[in-house]
């Protein structure tokens, strides 16, 4: 496992690396992992399409978002799909690149730690489309896709607000990885969606340290518990980990998901979940491809109008009148008429 950099050392390419290799470690803590989407040998269209991640399938989590992808690409394109595992090992990212170069038109890349093999292989393969998920790269040759962090948990706060005012809770509470930009963008995001629905509900923050501190995210739920919390979400990879744990164990604390549903890691206590639809950005663009509206070195955004994000709730723990305001929350979020900032 590659090692966590400092808070002084992280960069949003390192947060986002450390917090997508913790959330892909999260569901181990309860399930095996599986493997990777089997490889298409031909497709009906002809169309040739390589998915590279930096560590492996089977992560029930951010990787395996992709990999649901695969089915509608081969059913609905008729393209012949190819993954690929990069396993962390980093003098294996650019080789595979270049395979993936080599066999297909286009190619997404998940995972920060190969954005810099990336740039180059496409730089060197200007033939072939190559798409970076989830963050913004500096490349005249690879497109971006990013999803707006602040958006999907503006959802995820107002969420955690209704749960906590259903529950007559005075707070709510945020765990964050480590105290850097992009967490801080999902704080402000999360903090503004509770507001919007109890302007009095207060929000507590508080950080791990770590992306990678199961015990520690277990420990700051406990201690947020105590201090009156009821809902939690936390950004924070596997050290979010905690706070499922600590509902599972009998603790009132309902935590929300994020990436993919995190129910199973504690069932009959995740009220819902903030879903990362890396599938539908991948389907998307590569219907942009097909219909040559992609353009290499383009940078794409992707909240809920775009399919990026998508909200699940489980009706037997959350109101049906309830998730009717959050359902029209959202489509007031994705029309303008709230804010980000909650004015």
């Amino acid at each position: 496992m590659a090692s966590i950099p400092t808070i002084a050392q992280l960069s949003k390419k390192s947060v986002f690396s450390a917090l997508t290799l913790g959330l892909g470690l999260t569901l181990s803590l309860s399930a095996c992992g599986g493997q990777a989407p089997a490889s298409s040998a031909a497709g009906d269209s002809g169309l040739k399409v390589g998915i590279f991640v930096d560590n492996a399938f089977g992560d029930g989590d951010f990787f395996d978002q992709a990999g649901v992808a695969v089915e509608t690409l081969e059913s609905d394109f008729g393209a012949a799909v190819k993954t690929y595992e990069g396993q962390l090992q980093a003098q294996n990212f650019a080789p595979l690149l270049q395979d993936a170069a080599d066999a297909n038109e286009l190619v997404f890349v998940l995972g920060f730690e190969a954005i810099d093999a990336m740039t180059g292989v496409a730089d060197r393969n200007k033939d072939t489309t190559f798409v970076f998920v989830d963050g913004k790269v500096d490349s005249p040759e690879a497109l971006s896709a990013e999803f707006r962090t602040a958006e999907g948990c503006f959802m995820a706060g107002a969420l955690a607000a209704v749960v906590g005012a259903e529950a007559s809770a005075s707070s709510t509470g945020f765990i964050g990885g480590v105290n850097a930009p992009v967490v801080k963008n999902c704080e402000d995001g999360f903090t503004a969606g509770a507001a919007n629905i109890a302007p009095d509900m207060k929000v507590l923050a508080q950080y791990v340290g770590s992306f990678t501190d199961p015990s520690k995210g277990r420990e700051v739920a406990l201690g947020l518990e105590t201090r009156g919390v009821r809902s939690v979400f936390a950004y924070a990879g596997l050290s979010g980990a905690g706070a499922f744990d600590v509902a599972k164990s009998g603790s009132d604390i309902a935590p929300i998901g994020i990436v993919a549903d995190k129910s199973a890691l504690a069932p009959g206590k995740v009220p819902g979940s903030l879903i990362m639809r890396v599938d539908k950005v991948i389907t998307s663009m590569t219907q942009d491809f097909v219909d040559g509206k992609l353009t290499h070195g383009d940078q794409r955004s992707y909240g809920f109008a775009e399919d990026g994000w998508e909200m699940l709730y489980d009706e037997k723990l959350v109101a049906a009148d309830s998730i009717q305001k959050l359902e029209a929350l959202q489509a007031d979020l994705v029309s303008g008429a709230v804010s980000l900032d909650a004015k």
